[in-house]
């Protein structure tokens, strides 16, 4: 998270930009301040700028405007950062949405390994919601990894919750949708958990994406998630089941990782003190590039 450099531009769509909060294969994200419709109320937004190869397919754009209308009107998951906005069709397209005061969980695991066996039980079963909440809505998130999760004090969220038609690689297993999204999650879990992929003998980068190269897939191995505590084990191996058809949807997950429930209340309760340090100074920087001393406002 940074301030804009020098030749930075200033405005995108709607939204005046504040700060740079960072760079993906989608484009960069920047910190901006508006309302992406006219009339509404002006709010902190992540505001990314999206490569405009990426949208030349006509049927690709379609889809992803689509998914994206239907994300902000029928997905009410707290665990969800929903689409504001979003412009395809200029010279410069950008989708924001809403802002995470909050690292990624990519960004906390290689500063700090492995939280503890409730705290990832309890992050598996909010993305477990967030996906249960996409699915019902008929959209398939596509490209859940440790660097598509941010983590705020108050709970985490999900993001490019309707960027997959751009951000996802073809199913390794050649199926998509929810049982793709949970196997997703599985992977993301192990890696959460241990450090480790399921299917590698050593742990990727901890943002990597899955691609159509992870083993897993039919012919291509079993998982095999070395160190993930042995209370975890039986969850995150229905999660990477071979056959799609076998693993379960993503609100059944939630509930057997999280039976208690522990996931609807604060996450300051149960995620790492080191963890909290990280998000409240993510978070103090985010005020202090967003100008107001409370987000949204």
């Amino acid at each position: 998270m940074a301030r804009p450099a020098t030749d930075a531009p200033r405005r995108l769509g709607p939204y005046r930009l504040l700060g740079t909060l960072g760079h993906g294969a989608l484009g960069p994200v920047h910190l901006g301040r508006g309302a992406a419709r006219r009339g509404g109320r002006k709010r902190l937004a992540a505001v990314r700028a999206l490569r405009p190869e990426l949208l030349r397919d006509r049927q690709l754009k379609a889809r992803l405007r689509r998914d994206l209308d239907t994300v902000r009107t029928r997905v009410t998951s707290p665990y969800a950062a929903l689409p504001l906005g979003c412009e395809l069709d200029g010279e410069r397209p950008w989708a924001a949405v809403e802002f995470v005061p909050g690292p990624s969980l990519a960004r906390l695991l290689v500063r700090y390994g492995p939280p503890p066996e409730a705290a990832v039980r309890a992050l598996g079963a909010a993305l477990a919601h967030a996906l249960a909440d996409l699915h019902a809505a008929g959209v398939a998130h596509r490209a859940l990894r440790p660097a598509s999760v941010l983590v705020a004090a108050d709970r985490p969220r999900a993001v490019d919750c309707a960027l997959g038609a751009l951000a996802g690689e073809p199913p390794a297993d050649g199926h998509g949708g929810p049982a793709e999204d949970v196997f997703d999650l599985g992977v993301l879990l192990a890696l959460t958990a241990s450090g480790r992929h399921p299917f590698r003998d050593g742990p990727p980068p901890a943002g990597a994406p899955r691609t159509s190269e992870t083993p897993g897939a039919p012919g291509r191995g079993e998982p095999a998630p070395a160190g993930v505590p042995a209370g975890l084990r039986p969850v995150l191996l229905a999660c990477l089941d071979r056959e799609p058809g076998r693993r379960p949807a993503a609100d059944a997950l939630a509930a057997s990782l999280d039976p208690a429930g522990r996931a609807w209340g604060p996450a300051g309760t149960w995620l790492p003190e080191l963890w909290l340090r990280a998000i409240g100074a993510h978070a103090a920087l985010a005020r202090e590039l967003g100008g107001r001393r409370r987000f949204g406002r």
